[in-house]
């Protein structure tokens, strides 16, 4: 019995030792390539992701990463590495601030691009991580501000008038949740006989202010009054000949939370002659005369700056009719920087790439800031657009974000009417103690 076990055993032994020496012939079926483990996204996943601590709080993170396009959507997940709880948000922009977040704690962050109605359409990128940290001023206080021209009564062109415009001014400023608004073409009367800056302080409530009541034409700063106290204000004319005056305004405001005060100071120069001037080629006998103008005009305000401010951190906004194609330059531009003043995306003269780039955070800053009516806001593909709007700050003031405020539908077009020709520019900057 057990000499034949032996056997048994050996035989076995052979046969499995021979077919492991058969070479391994795979069926037909086993043969074929694996079929993909997850659909063909039509985006790449986002790249460059950078994230950072804000000087805007100590539970507030920054985030940006390269763009997949226009009108693309962003899914941002974040998790706590102390607890291991994750959130996501969904972002119409390649950048996004993060608040309410644990305060020196180290966070986890991935993106990917979405779908209009959520979906995945992308890989996530890699995780990149960031710590929450006390911001180097603490006791600063966010002060949103904003240029906006908001276009006369003028209808020309199909221009929706002003009774369609009005709510849509208004609203535009209610949503930002401004403290303070530059405003240029403000002036013009309705047939009742109320300027345009004074129906938007009906519209906005009883708690908004405009800081005088001398005609400016259209140039007008008005103010939240339950965020800003007024010190002081004032009003030059600039030189030129044109219709209608050119004018530099001005206050002293102190913010109520904290007592900090600060510098404002919005204009409005003298217009081109024919729409935009090209880059190339020589400069028209008209466009030289307007270069040289609108220049001395930026030499005014700052000069009001100067006479004016007294030390104080400075907050610059207008409708400087003057961009970065301009011929032979912009100068206005230029003007404000030889200054001391500070451009927070860094978008001189012919630039494609930002240049000493001062905000945390960019929002739709690749469009232009004049729309002319269009359906559409216009970009060129760099992420500094062609801008006759701008806002200006001296050294001593963060700026955390810089916005281009559109309102877009998922096409990528004006979600309504536009409220006016002209683009806002937005800020949210922290002033220093003086």
């Amino acid at each position: 019995m057990r000499r034949g076990l032996w056997r048994r055993l050996l035989r076995w032994t052979l046969l499995i030792a021979v077919v492991v020496a058969l070479p391994l012939v795979p069926s037909p079926a086993l043969a074929q390539p694996a079929g993909p483990t997850r659909p063909a996204y039509p985006y790449r996943s986002p790249d460059q992701l950078r994230v950072s601590a804000s000087d805007g709080g100590a539970d507030v993170l920054v985030a940006s990463w390269q763009s997949r396009g226009p009108d693309v959507r962003y899914q941002v997940r974040f998790l706590n590495g102390r607890t291991g709880a994750s959130e996501t948000r969904i972002v119409d922009t390649p950048a996004t601030t993060i608040g309410g977040l644990w305060p020196n704690t180290r966070y986890y962050l991935r993106v990917r691009v979405v779908t209009a109605s959520g979906k995945a359409a992308s890989d996530w990128s890699p995780v990149v991580d960031a710590r929450t940290a006390l911001p180097p001023d603490p006791e600063a206080v966010r002060l949103r501000a904003a240029t906006f021209n908001i276009h006369n009564l003028k209808t020309a062109g199909g221009v929706k008038p002003w009774s369609v415009r009005r709510k849509i001014v208004a609203r535009t400023i209610s949503e930002q949740r401004l403290d303070v608004v530059g405003l240029q073409e403000a002036e013009q009367k309705k047939s009742a006989g109320v300027a345009q800056y004074r129906d938007l302080l009906r519209l906005l409530g009883k708690s908004w202010r405009a800081t005088n009541a001398a005609n400016t034409a259209g140039t007008r700063i008005i103010y939240n009054s339950e965020v800003l106290t007024l010190d002081r204000q004032g009003t030059s004319r600039l030189s030129g000949d044109g219709n209608p005056k050119r004018f530099v305004v001005w206050a002293v405001f102190t913010q109520r939370a904290n007592g900090r005060s600060f510098f404002f100071v919005n204009t409005h120069l003298i217009q081109e002659p024919g729409g935009a001037v090209k880059s190339s080629g020589k400069c028209s006998g008209s466009a030289n005369k307007t270069y040289t103008i609108r220049k001395r005009q930026a030499s005014q305000v700052v000069a009001a700056i100067r006479a004016h401010a007294g030390g104080l951190p400075v907050v610059l906004t207008g409708d400087m009719n003057s961009h970065k194609f301009a011929c032979p330059n912009n100068g206005p531009y230029q003007v404000y920087r030889s200054a001391g003043l500070v451009d927070p995306i860094g978008n001189p003269d012919r630039s494609r790439s930002p240049v000493s780039a001062s905000t945390e955070l960019r929002i739709h800053t690749q469009y232009d800031t004049s729309n002319h009516y269009k359906s559409a806001p216009k970009s060129h593909g760099w992420v500094n657009g062609s801008n006759v709007d701008y806002v200006w700050v001296s050294k001593s003031v963060t700026t955390l974000v810089y916005e281009t405020v559109v309102d877009l539908n998922s096409a990528g077009r004006f979600d309504g009417p536009p409220p006016s020709d002209h683009n806002m520019i937005r800020v949210t900057v922290l002033i220093p103690a003086s």
